[in-house]
């Protein structure tokens, strides 16, 4: 057998982690080849609509559907009778109380929207007709909308929790009174947060399929969690896991939306199945979207916080107020994220916040993309900028005193490795020029119009073991005789493009070129059990299951190799498509021949590898705030740059720098690309999404009266990448889809203090508020 020379270069060339390769759905994507669940078609598909409570809060006293099963074209009606009436819950493994919600709801409805059954017809006409014809006699209740009228003796009781707190949890560490008298200086501050809808351009969608020969279950689901809500089906179904196939296809957006099991998946499948098999579709219209899926937490945040003269944090206090909504969701994760994260950012001691997830009689508050830290991130910063213009210290000089550092243990004893955080500070002054701008009188004004600097930080998680036992990720690389290679994850890629970086994972831990690699994911009958998307995990852990399986699929091809001339294993590599000797560095054999010989008649080796990865922490206890709840942590650092006209209020950002320890970028241009995502995200919060209710009904349930950014007016921004090379991260990386939404409406709120002198503490920021803040501050010249 011939042995070639040395060709690192190539190797070099070919291996794929770092490189901004196209993505692997790009074509199918950008052509409309690639298929969402709304293009799932069946022959005789039914359409399926929900049917919903009128009021904020009452009893069910009778439903009537005769009429509408004589409606020629109906074919299946189904209600809280035709169920096993099992609640179900996104957080029950640590919170079983918090199971509250029904896949339809018997007895009572809390929410305008509240499902209690649906109905399946030939078309969308007959099925709204159907609805229209199905009577529901309701005990009408009294309601509560506002969160802290909730929590007042006396309101009205939405579940069983005593002043309608559905979940309660205090984080205490030290002794923060003591803290505060000995300390220089103590600041108290309020601020609020407004509720927020996902807005993802595809509404939720799904198509139901009950096999009566089987007795099986197919559910195609835009989803961000399949085996998530295979779970729960299983659970509300009395069926067993084996017995429902759960089939993620392209997500038009999900942002924490569409982690949960809803009840129309339920309601699909249960249709399908009072119809005889046929397949039934349900889609959320606009309005539905807006009014009756999840939406971000509105949250009142009190935090008070103690400093010595010379700007070291010594002990902080608060409490956070979220309004829940009518079900529990995923609210303990919500509250411990919006508490907790403060602990990965800077060194404090002496804590205690307690936090309340409250019931209202208003849609449910879930999961939203970077869960409550958006909402602690905006009160948090905003905060501690308070505290550096009291001291009289600049807010990057404050924040450098008091920043966590690399290998530390926090008083709640998360263990940070890697931590960037000090370098983005850094690196995002410099490109942002803060040293320059800040304070320069001469660069803040020009007539009517005032420019100011302002930054936030923030870090975040790798993951979250919050949900269950494990979160362990599994993944597949089969090699096939022509040399394809086929990645199967049960990861769900939700539009942030996790196929291509785990397809870049696993190509170069198998030591091939990206082209190779087909993927498929999110599958629960054909591909590796998978918790989701969701907590900036899929990189980090789906990540280190797919390098698993690659480095798997690797060895097997090198013990045929080793066998074959005899060379021992340990000698051997396989790198950029080259099988080499990493003793002379000599080139033994490409992969096509390396491959060649597994399946040749002496050996006929199928090669499969296997990887499974299960991050090393440990699980919070809720009654402290204590456990490392991940396997490793992100960092950054966000400045943005305004100008703000103090005729009108209006605030134009001129730039934002977003300096993100990312480990390792595995693809650059995709990491760049979540961070412009998020930027814009965190833009829209903090400026004109607010999703507005009266009496529990949702007042702009559209697109044209909930405002979002749009690519016109979009600021310039520059993504600076820090690589810490974190040891637990597969090639060094991290996950980093949320963190850059953290701190941007406290970089925004700061800039406009520093722009103008005026602080707003709500958002989102309007230039009525800024007005109101001007003519009542009267210093501003």
């Amino acid at each position: 057998m011939s042995i070639s020379t040395n060709s690192s270069q190539n190797q070099i060339n070919l291996n794929p982690v770092g490189k901004s390769v196209p993505r692997i759905d790009g074509k199918g994507i950008v052509t409309g080849q690639t298929k969402y669940v709304f293009d799932v078609s069946f022959p005789n598909m039914l359409i399926g609509k929900m049917i919903r409570s009128p009021h904020p809060h009452a009893r069910i006293l009778r439903i009537d559907t005769s009429k509408a099963e004589a409606l020629a074209g109906v074919r299946a009606i189904i209600t809280a009778k035709d169920t096993y009436n099992i609640k179900y819950g996104s957080n029950e493994y640590f919170f079983p109380h918090t199971v509250d919600q029904m896949a339809l709801e018997s007895e009572k409805v809390r929410y305008i929207g509240d499902e209690i059954g649906a109905v399946a017809a030939v078309d969308e006409e007959t099925a709204l007709a159907a609805l229209e014809l199905i009577e529901v006699e309701y005990e009408q209740l009294p309601s509560v909308t506002d969160v802290l009228e909730a929590m007042k003796p006396g309101a009205p009781q939405i579940h069983d929790a005593m002043n309608n707190i559905g979940v309660i949890l205090p984080v205490n560490f030290g002794n923060p009174e003591r803290a505060f008298k000995e300390s220089f200086l103590v600041r108290e501050d309020k601020f609020y947060a407004s509720a927020a809808a996902m807005a993802a351009l595809e509404p939720h969608v799904c198509v139901g399929q009950w096999e009566t020969f089987s007795n099986k279950i197919t559910l195609w689901a835009s989803s961000q969690a399949p085996f998530k809500c295979r779970e729960a089906l299983a659970k509300t179904l009395k069926m067993d896991l084996n017995d429902i196939r759960v089939i993620k296809l392209a997500v038009g957006g999900g942002f924490g939306g569409k982690l949960e099991m809803l009840p129309m998946d339920f309601a699909s499948c249960l249709l399908s199945k009072k119809a005889g098999g046929l397949p039934v579709k349900i889609c959320y219209n606009r309005e539905e979207e807006f009014s009756f899926s999840r939406r971000k937490h509105a949250m009142y945040y009190k935090v008070k916080t103690g400093v010595t003269k010379d700007g070291l944090l010594t002990g902080m206090t608060g409490e956070v107020i979220a309004d829940g909504g009518a079900y529990c969701s995923y609210g303990p994760t919500v509250m411990a994220a919006a508490i907790m994260r403060i602990f990965m950012v800077y060194k404090i001691q002496h804590f205690r916040i307690n936090g309340y997830r409250v019931y209202t009689n208003t849609p449910i508050s879930g999961a939203m993309r970077g869960f409550g830290g958006v909402q602690s991130g905006f009160a948090i910063e905003s905060h501690m900028d308070l505290l550096a213009k009291d001291l009289g210290l600049d807010p990057i000089e404050f924040r450098l005193k008091n920043i966590t550092t690399p290998n530390m243990v926090t008083v709640n004893k998360m263990f940070l490795t890697t931590n960037g955080l000090k370098e983005c500070i850094e690196k995002a002054a410099v490109a942002s020029e803060w040293t320059h701008k800040r304070g320069n009188q001469s660069y803040h004004k020009s007539g009517i119009l005032r420019r100011g600097i302002g930054i936030g930080i923030a870090a975040d998680v790798m993951g979250s073991k919050m949900y269950k036992s494990h979160e362990s990720a599994g993944a597949i690389v089969k090699v096939e005789e022509d040399g394809s290679v086929y990645l199967f994850t049960g990861a769900a890629d939700t539009g942030q493009g996790s196929n291509t970086a785990l397809s870049q994972i696993a190509a170069h831990a198998l030591g091939v070129k990206y082209e190779r690699i087909k993927c498929k994911s999110g599958d629960t009958e054909i591909t590796p059990f998978d918790t989701g998307s969701f907590a900036s995990r899929v990189t980090f852990i789906s990540g280190n299951a797919a390098l698993r399986a690659g480095q798997d699929a690797k060895m097997q091809i090198l013990e045929i190799v080793a066998q074959e001339l005899k060379i021992a294993l340990t000698d051997l590599d396989l790198i950029g498509e080259e099988v080499l000797n990493t003793k002379d560095k000599t080139v033994l054999m490409n992969f096509d021949k390396a491959l060649e010989l597994c399946y040749s008649f002496n050996y006929g080796k199928q090669i499969i590898g296997r990887g499974s990865y299960n991050p090393k922490t440990t699980p919070i206890d809720f009654r402290t705030g204590e456990g490392n709840v991940s396997g490793s942590y992100g960092f950054e650092a966000q400045i943005a740059e305004v100008e703000v006209n103090i005729e009108t209020g209006e605030v134009k950002i001129l730039k934002i720098w977003d300096a993100h320890d990312i480990g390792k970028a595995i693809n650059p241009q995709s990491v760049e690309a979540q961070i412009e995502g998020s930027l814009a995200m965190g833009i829209g919060y903090t400026f004109t999404e607010d999703l507005r209710f009266k009496n529990g009904r949702v007042l702009n349930p559209n697109f044209a009266n909930y405002r979002v950014p749009r690519s016109i007016g979009t600021p310039e921004m520059h993504s600076i990448l820090i690589e810490t090379d974190d040891p637990e991260g597969p090639f060094g990386a991290k996950g980093m889809g949320e963190a850059s939404l953290l701190p941007t409406s406290a970089a925004i709120a700061n800039a406009i203090e520093d722009a103008c002198g005026v602080r707003i503490k709500d958002l989102p920021i309007t230039p009525a508020k800024i007005i109101q803040a001007l003519k009542d501050n009267q210093s501003i010249t």
